[in-house]
This record gives structure tokens, sequence and C-alpha cells, in this order.
């Protein structure tokens, strides 16, 4: 892969492409997961109040050690928006990519309180939901009378309800999914947030704070 185009391509891809050069499966196929959406918190306010080059230069230098301490967890981040990424761990067994997505999701809050200290911008805050299951992972292809496109992702009800449980986080804050907080047992902190409904999920759930490690 051209070295240039290597820094565009998720390194789930990646992986896809070194395990089988001549013909990678990209095809889409259903796995148990665990899905981490981050957002920054008062991203809009920030984007009002510093200029482009400012705070563009704050995400990157923020996300740099996100993207570290994400893949210290055998996390790959495969999506990425203006204020935000979607981050996906998997493993054989069920309860490992859990256990690895809570513990990036603590270090994530830890790695944010530290790039706070150092900075001469404000302090930001950034909010994060995870949620475990099964979902499909793998490429979608678009067909444009112009070109075509490929984009690696994961869609289900899993990866719609990581992105509403991050919606839902105050800054700070790590929501986590019933399932990811049955997997997770008693090693960590976790408070109950009680029942809500939230956006485009069909039924009420409970919703869980993970706090700390124990």
């Amino acid at each position: 892969m051209n070295d240039h185009l290597v820094r565009f391509v998720p390194s789930a891809v990646r992986d896809m492409i070194k395990k089988n050069p001549e013909a990678p499966d990209f095809i889409k196929q259903e796995r148990d997961v665990s899905i981490l959406f981050l957002d920054i918190t008062g991203y809009t306010r920030l984007s009002q109040t510093l200029p482009p080059s400012t705070l563009n230069a704050l995400v990157e230098r923020y996300f740099s050690v996100f993207l570290d301490e994400v893949a210290e967890r055998e996390g790959h981040i495969n999506e990425t928006m203006g204020d935000g990424f979607m981050a996906v761990f998997q493993s054989t067994y069920p309860i490992p990519h859990a256990v690895r997505a809570a513990d990036a999701a603590l270090a994530l809050l830890s790695a944010t309180t530290r790039l706070n200290e150092r900075s001469r911008q404000p302090p930001i805050e950034v909010h994060i939901g995870v949620a475990s299951g099964l979902a499909l992972l793998g490429s979608t292809q678009f067909e444009g009378r112009f070109n075509t496109r490929w984009v690696f992702s994961a869609i289900g009800r899993e990866v719609n309800l990581a992105a509403r449980l991050a919606s839902a986080a105050r800054g700070g804050q790590i929501l986590i999914s019933p399932e990811t907080r049955c997997r997770l047992g008693g090693h960590y902190v976790i408070m109950s947030e009680g029942s809500r409904k939230l956006k485009n999920i069909e039924e009420e759930i409970e919703i869980f704070q993970l706090v700390r490690s124990t």
C-alpha cells in the first residue's frame, strides 16, 4: 500500500490487507464487538471562540494521544468526525473486548486531564458511550455516477446505542450499555443512571455510568 495513502486507511483495513494482500476480505460479517464513541463537549462553542487553525491544532494534539490510548488496548478508530470518533474493539471472546473498551474509555478521560494541564488553551471535556454486542463489520460500497467509494465501518443496534449513550453523557462522563455492564463484572465502579428512552432506540433501557476501575 502506498505510504501516503496508508495514513488515510483504518488500521483494521490495513490488517486485512496484510493477512491477504491479493484478496482481502472486506465483506461485512457479523461480529461480537464493543463500540466506543467519543465526542468533545461544547465543540460548537469552541469553534465560535477559537480561530479555525487553533481549533484544528487542538483537536489534532488531543486526538493523537487518544489514538495511542485506543491502539494500546487493541482498538481500531475507523471513523472520525470533526469533534469525535468511533472505535471498535474485537476479540475471540466477548468479555475481553468489553474490558479493553472500558479501560480505553477511562484512559481517554485521564489523557484529557493530562493534556488540559499542559495546554495553553481553555480545558476541554469529552463524553463517551460504550456498547457491546453483535454488529456488522466490514465495507460499504457506494456506486456513484462518477466514481466508487468504499467505507469500512460497523453498523447495527449496538453502534447506534453507543452513539446515543455518548450523546446522553455529560462532559467527563462515560455511559455504558446494560450488556457492557454485565461483561465488566466486579472490577469497576459502575453506577446506574436509571432507565430512559434514547433517540432511535426502540425500547427504554437502563443506563450505567462507568466511574473507575477497582
